[in-house]
């Protein structure tokens, strides 16, 4: 699949809030603290509620989490077995904040 470049004049289809709710999230996912406060000023001028910002960034994290998840799940059962208690074994990091399992949404599948 090969996409030409788009001159300025062409458009996605897209509005300008969508695609910076997508950049947003993007910053997020690839830990882009400067884009993520760039697209955050831009969507704040575009009058974008907190909310559906709040909305693009628990998606990223739920996206970017899912590798970690897998490689938690792999080093449990890999290491202690599928019926061992908390992360692979261990207290989960709510735990050791003063939590309960699964509260911390370090998405290690404590609970």
């Amino acid at each position: 699949m090969t996409s030409q470049p788009q001159t300025e004049t062409e458009t996605t289809g897209l509005s300008e809030t969508t695609l910076n709710l997508i950049a947003l999230g993007a910053a997020i996912g690839s830990n882009a603290e400067r884009a993520f406060r760039a697209h955050h000023s831009r969507l704040e001028e575009l009058g974008v509620s907190k909310d559906d910002m709040i909305e693009a960034v628990n998606m990223a994290l739920r996206v970017k989490g899912d590798p970690h998840s897998q490689i938690m799940a792999l080093a449990q059962t890999t290491l202690v077995g599928e019926s061992a208690g908390g992360c692979c074994g261990g207290a989960c990091a709510c735990e050791e904040a003063g939590g309960q399992k699964g509260d911390c949404g370090d998405d290690c599948d404590c609970h």
